[in-house]
């Protein structure tokens, strides 16, 4: 049965505050408060106030999407969530680029005014920062360098996504990155000719299509732990088989 995203990120909107002590609005606020922009950086920040990687990189994606639900639509859960007659009090927050641990029980008598609370349509309408714009305008660019493979690559980005909405693609040298949450997961490099999809497989056999990874002089980036790879020309090979192998390479590498 298909998994119901829009339904799981229901569940967890209206989980945060019971889980967190802040609301949608709240993290929003304290994502920019921190003035981080890296979206790596945000996701490792999130991690150090408690959050699974899973959720944490949920909560970026939206934050970089002006606020808004990413699956969901905003209007319906606005009218689905319950009202609040009394502000909501915020737990302390861990400052950016710390080793502090996870959240802990203490709440203040009042919200710090930095982080303080603002209205859910203002954060409907906010605009993602410039630095998420450059780090889209880099994949669309390196995209680019496929020529007539670019809307194959992109549609193999959008079905990995779809099958792995946690994971984070970055544009490297030559290929995107394809990151899990145990770290680099798989590559799609990115080049006129061909498409190749590769992951890091710690057997020795990884499941059809792919085969033992092999890559060209001008990607020496990609590491050893890259262990497999299919070759892609086609959009019908873009199977579940094939996006469901990195979905399971995320979470086993």
């Amino acid at each position: 049965m298909a998994v119901d995203y829009a339904e799981k990120e229901r569940e967890f909107l209206e989980s945060l505050a019971a889980d967190t002590g802040r609301d949608l609005s709240g993290w929003m606020t304290a994502i920019s408060a921190t003035s981080l922009t890296d979206r790596n950086a945000i996701i490792d920040w999130l991690r150090q106030q408690g959050f699974l990687f899973a959720r944490a990189s949920w909560l970026e994606r939206i934050y970089h999407n002006g606020g808004r639900p990413i699956y969901l639509d905003p209007a319906a859960f606005e009218t689905s969530r319950p009202p609040r007659d009394k502000p909501q009090l915020a737990p302390p927050i861990v400052p950016a680029k710390t080793a502090a641990p996870v959240l802990t029980p203490e709440v203040l008598p009042t919200p710090r005014p930095h982080l303080a609370p603002v209205p859910n349509d203002a954060i409907a309408q906010a605009r993602p920062p410039q630095p998420a714009r450059s780090e889209t305008a880099s994949l669309d660019a390196l995209l680019a360098e496929a020529k007539a493979y670019r809307p194959l690559a992109q549609f193999v980005l959008r079905e990995i996504e779809k099958i792995a909405p946690t994971l984070v693609f970055e544009a490297r040298s030559g290929f995107v990155a394809i990151n899990g949450p145990y770290g680099l997961a798989g590559v799609l490099t990115i080049a006129p000719r061909e498409l190749r999809l590769a992951i890091a497989w710690p057997a020795d056999a990884a499941p059809a299509p792919f085969v033992r990874a092999k890559f060209a002089k001008t990607h020496p980036d990609i590491p050893a732990q890259i262990s497999h790879m299919a070759i892609l020309t086609d959009a019908r090979q873009v199977t579940p088989d094939l996006v469901g192998a990195v979905a399971k390479a995320a979470g086993r590498s």
